[in-house]
């Protein structure tokens, strides 16, 4: 227990950290003046005021915030202007790159810790045919569990044809027509097993139950930087294009609320250092895009409102923007609500069928990528 608390507090803290200091760097830059940086919420535990800004560090390690100077919107019947130093008195381009600096920010730190990742253990291969045809997992409730096969079994043919590589091992279960007979070999033995057409799933005829032994090659640190903006990039449209396809298909879209996110964490520490630090960049990712989202009180809802004012000339009107902003908080509150619910559902009231399933998917990310189909 006191493993998983160090551990959400430790890969949500920079994720905040960064995103927070995405928000204070841009206002340096565009001249407004910040009063609060602080890390956390609730009471002071330290800070330390330097020139303008008062640093904290407060008692809930969860979140934080910048304060610049002056509002986000200055009162249209206010007696006196902004001060040239206040947020509202910038143009419309420096308070829109104020708001989105964050989420940037976010996206630059899962870039880093992406592209270090692969740098260090290098890329995965996803030829079938350059892969060895040694398997990796095993997952519960389809034929291979069945015949007892192991990870590290290397498949030396499939119903009789050699087979030397993972493509050629999934071309020919492919071809099954009835059972399905493998000769593996395990340490300096060789063994055959078969597997009945009966144990093969109706919807998945031609899944046997194995993923490939993942191998990695190295990649220079210029290619590793260029692939880990690659992989922000492809989970910022693997997430947006899931969401999109479940309201087209008029399902309930999969989300993960506060309890997932500490489920996840809690899994992810508890398998490996590596699949905990991708999980940091993965959230970090998260992170940027949710906030990127054009909801009002959403940094993305702010931008949306400078982006306006850019267009034509002006802000919204007062109550325009009071009505947004309350629309906003509501449809976070659903959100959070739905997501927290979701939460329960997964983890608490699964059925046993689901649990088995969820049991067969949880491998890395370069594992995900490798599975016998």
């Amino acid at each position: 227990m006191l493993l998983s608390i160090i551990a959400v507090i430790v890969a949500l803290s920079p994720i905040v950290i960064v995103h927070e200091f995405g928000h204070y760097l841009a206002c340096r830059l565009t001249g407004i003046r910040v009063k609060e940086f602080a890390f956390g919420f609730g009471k002071i535990l330290w800070h330390k005021k330097v020139g303008d800004t008062d640093y904290q560090v407060r008692a809930i390690p969860f979140g934080g915030f910048v304060e610049p100077a002056g509002q986000m919107f200055h009162p249209q019947d206010a007696p006196e202007p902004p001060k040239p130093y206040e947020f509202a008195a910038k143009k419309w381009y420096a308070k829109f790159f104020m708001v989105v600096n964050g989420a940037l920010f976010n996206y630059l730190l899962a870039a880093l810790i992406f592209g270090v990742l692969i740098y260090m253990k290098g890329m995965p291969e996803t030829d079938g045919a350059k892969m060895p045809a040694v398997i990796g997992s095993v997952a519960e409730g389809y034929p291979a569990a069945e015949l007892d096969l192991k990870a590290g079994d290397k498949i030396l043919s499939v119903n009789g044809v050699q087979t030397t590589n993972w493509q050629q091992v999934v071309e020919e279960i492919g071809k099954r027509q009835g059972d399905l007979t493998l000769t593996y070999e395990r340490g300096d033995e060789i063994l055959t097993a078969t597997a009945k057409s009966n144990t093969f799933k109706k919807d998945a005829p031609t899944v046997l139950g194995v993923t490939v032994e993942v191998i990695y090659n190295p990649v220079p640190w210029w290619k590793a930087a260029g692939l880990g903006f690659y992989q922000c990039y492809y989970w910022t449209k693997f997430s947006l294009t899931s969401l999109t396809q479940s309201f087209v298909k008029k399902k309930a879209p999969e989300l993960a609320g506060p309890v997932g996110i500490v489920n996840i964490i809690h899994q992810a520490v508890h398998r490996s250092l590596l699949d905990f630090v991708f999980l940091i960049a993965m959230l970090s990712v998260a992170v940027g895009m949710f906030n990127l989202f054009p909801i009002p009180i959403l940094d993305g809802g702010y931008a949306l409102v400078y982006l306006w004012e850019g267009l034509t000339k002006k802000l919204p009107t007062e109550k325009t923007l009071n009505i947004a902003v309350n629309i906003g908080m509501y449809l976070l509150i659903l959100l959070v609500v739905y997501a927290t619910y979701s939460d329960a559902k997964r983890i608490f009231f699964k059925p046993k069928a689901a649990a088995a399933a969820q049991a067969a998917t949880e491998q890395t990310p370069a594992e995900a990528e490798n599975v016998q189909k």
